[in-house]
Formats: structure tokens, C-alpha cells, sequence
């Protein structure tokens, strides 16, 4: 049985057990007979499926331009890779599709499993581009920081469409937000500088 919580300004919509089951969490195969709408993003986070609507305008503009940087970095350097909505599998009760992911080649052929074709582990470094609204804004800046720490996610942008910033949490270290007139640099990456002001432009 499920237990359905919408989030309509949001544009998400959790599912949780329902009270008498609350011991019986859901998994990834769970969420596996759930995903039936192909324009949707199915995600399960401690035991909770998590359903988003396909993302808005400006958020799939902001992820083609990061992964545009990246390209042009990783073709003279290629350290790895830059992927979108890869799927993530941390734990059986965790399980995630991230806007990007930069991932070095040494850690791909640690995580990728075959059969499946997702990552079963977690990668370098993880990019999320924040939705409208408080609950998506508590969901990427509170729960999924997080887990991603907890999993050990070397660093975790979260993009800021609406401050045109990013916030950059790099284990171990306080997190740290980089302005739209800032380039973001990072230890994963020698020399590479994410121009931000271009990120946002008209």
C-alpha cells in the first residue's frame, strides 16, 4: 500500500508506507514496478519514493550548459566524464538520478554494473540545479547534501537559478557559494574554471 504526500508547487509527489507499515521501506525494485511514466523522475531516498516532473526551461538550459564546460575542458583533459541523470544506486533503500555527475575513468569501471547500466556506488562529483519552492529547495540543499556526504561524493554543487549562484560542499570542508561575476574552481579538475556569468546569460 502506499501513502501518497503531493507537493504541487513543488512538482513532486512522495510516497511513503503507509503508518502500519512504516518498518517495511520501499527499495529499488520497488521503485523499478513504479516508474510507469517515462516523463517523470522516480528517486527513493531512505525507503521514500520521490516522483518530479520533468524539469522546467531554464533548468535543462543551465545543465546543457555546464556539461558544455565540462566538454570543452575534458576533451584536452580527459580525466573522465560528465554524464546527465545517470542512475545512482547507494544503498538498497537509496537510489537517485542527479542532474550531472563528473566521474574520473578509474571510478566508472569500479561502479558501473553491466546488466543494469547504472552507477552502483557513488562518483566524484555531483551537480543538482535547484526547482522552485521550498520543499525542492530543502530536498537538494538539506536531504540530498546528506546523503551524498554520507555516501562519500567528493564535492556537490547545487545550482541556484534564481540567486544565480552555486553552492559547493566539498567533504570535509564548510560549504561555500560562488557568485555569478566568480569562476568555480575545483581539486577534481586541474585548471578548470567553470565560468558562472556565463551559466546565467540572457
Amino acid at each position: 500500500m502506499l501513502e501518497p504526500t503531493t507537493q504541487t508547487a513543488a512538482q513532486q509527489y512522495v510516497f511513503r508506507p503507509l503508518a502500519e507499515e512504516k518498518s517495511e521501506l520501499f527499495t529499488n525494485k520497488d521503485v523499478e514496478r513504479f516508474a510507469t511514466d517515462e516523463f517523470c523522475r522516480y528517486e527513493l531516498i531512505g525507503g521514500e519514493i520521490i516522483v518530479s516532473t520533468a524539469p522546467r526551461y531554464i533548468h535543462q538550459l543551465l545543465s546543457m550548459r555546464i556539461a558544455i564546460q565540462f566538454s570543452k575542458y575534458l576533451e584536452k583533459n580527459p580525466l573522465g566524464e560528465i554524464l546527465a541523470t545517470p542512475g545512482l544506486i547507494l544503498s538498497e533503500y537509496d537510489g537517485v538520478i542527479p542532474d550531472l555527475i563528473f566521474i574520473t575513468h578509474e571510478r566508472r569501471d569500479e561502479i558501473l554494473n553491466e546488466k543494469d547500466g547504472k552507477f552502483h556506488g557513488a562518483p566524484e562529483l555531483v551537480i543538482e540545479i535547484l526547482s522552485p519552492g521550498r520543499v525542492n529547495a530543502r530536498r537538494d540543499l538539506q536531504i540530498k547534501r546528506e546523503l551524498y556526504e554520507m555516501y562519500n561524493v567528493l564535492e556537490y554543487w547545487a545550482v541556484k537559478p534564481q540567486q544565480k549562484e552555486i553552492e559547493v560542499f566539498e567533504i570535509g570542508k564548510e560549504a561555500k557559494v560562488c557568485a555569478e561575476n566568480e569562476l568555480l574552481k575545483t581539486s577534481l579538475l586541474p585548471k578548470f574554471k567553470l565560468k558562472i556569468k556565463q551559466l546565467f546569460a540572457n
